[in-house]
């Protein structure tokens, strides 16, 4: 990786870009490159959606070399607020002491460590007005949990690739129960649902291109159509500039030739299980069946295949699961998101 980083900065010198690893949960990570305007448009749309000003302080508890920990530092920036960087590994305890004593007012998380804050009962300091959770998810069981405590949480839906934010809950959203979805699309995106029943964009903030390798040397390939569109792979429906995620595209399989939702069947499994647990079903290549789905699941208990045995009583043949695998804890990302490239490294040829 370092070996091309440097060969990235060698194609592009002189250049005004910023480039990132993708923080995709799955897969080798693409190179994306981003003009420099455009990460200043995401911050300034995202500043006007939170209402940042000169006096608000920013708390960075995410790496910079991930776009979402990049986004702080773009908004305090565009903001000519301040902002604290959280150093060292993260510490659920140590965070919460650092937003009192900064009088920190905004932050930016991920799931896990949301989780982490609400299993120790830390209450928040008074001083936060608003902190935007994003990279997955979040349970709503959980959400509400940190709402509890003081944790003034906002959902939010982004990509590496649309430099953060695509959909965030309103200011507003605090004074009533929190929900995941559906979340208003920030004003600075043009937006419509594909053919395939996936988001497209359009807009300002998206990148320029993806770096991959083709036969040997790094190329760049248009991130848009000719006519400025971004083609995701999020299934989602839309109402009244409303985004409601249902799941990716690649997360949808055919075995035995019948449409899986692997998504909907992982929160079937999930719901079974403690909330400390974690679960990931992996999809691997079946010469006969097309795939197979394989359970993984982390801090599950001494119940898992029973568990996977209940679902797969209430299901058709095709969408049954395999034995399931225990694991002390499933691999994660920088961002907190399952790395399922190690878990496909690990378990893929079971």
């Amino acid at each position: 990786m370092e070996a091309e980083g440097e060969e990235i900065r060698a194609l592009l010198a002189g250049e005004n870009v910023v480039v990132f690893a993708s923080s995709g949960s799955g897969g080798v990570p693409k190179w994306i490159l981003f003009r420099r305007d455009a990460l200043l448009v995401s911050a300034q749309a995202v500043n006007r959606h939170l209402r940042v000003t000169g006096d608000d302080r920013w708390m960075l508890a995410l790496p910079i070399f991930h776009v979402g920990g990049f986004g702080v530092v773009a908004r305090a920036y565009a903001a000519d607020c301040r902002v604290h960087c959280l150093a060292g590994r993260w510490d659920a305890m140590r965070f919460g002491n650092e937003v009192e004593r900064q009088g920190t007012t905004l932050a930016s998380l991920v799931p896990t460590q949301v989780h982490d804050l609400v299993a120790c009962g830390l209450r928040a300091p008074e001083s936060l007005r608003a902190v935007v959770v994003g990279g997955a998810r979040l349970d709503e069981v959980t959400g509400e949990s940190a709402r509890a405590l003081g944790w003034p949480i906002l959902q939010s839906y982004g990509m590496t690739e649309a430099a953060s934010q695509v959909a965030t809950a309103s200011l507003e959203s605090l004074k009533q129960e929190f929900c995941a979805a559906p979340l208003p699309i920030l004003k600075m995106w043009e937006h419509r649902i594909g053919e395939d029943g996936c988001l497209q964009l359009r807009g300002d903030a998206l990148a320029e291109c993806y770096l991959h390798r083709e036969n040997g040397p790094l190329i760049r390939e248009l991130l848009c159509d000719g006519e400025g569109w971004f083609p995701t792979t999020d299934r989602v429906e839309i109402e009244n500039d409303n985004l409601t995620v249902l799941g990716r595209a690649d997360r949808r399989v055919k075995i035995l030739g019948e449409l899986v939702e692997v998504q909907e069947l992982e929160e079937e499994v999930r719901a079974h299980l403690s909330p400390e647990a974690a679960v990931h079903l992996l999809i691997v290549p079946d010469e006969r069946r097309g795939w197979r789905l394989l359970p993984i699941i982390a801090q599950g208990g001494c119940g898992i295949e029973e568990v996977i045995a209940l679902v797969n009583d209430r299901r058709p043949g095709f969408s049954r699961m395999e034995r399931p695998q225990a694991v002390e804890e499933l691999p994660r990302t920088a961002l907190g998101k399952i790395d399922a490239a190690a878990l496909w490294e690990e378990f893929g040829s079971r």
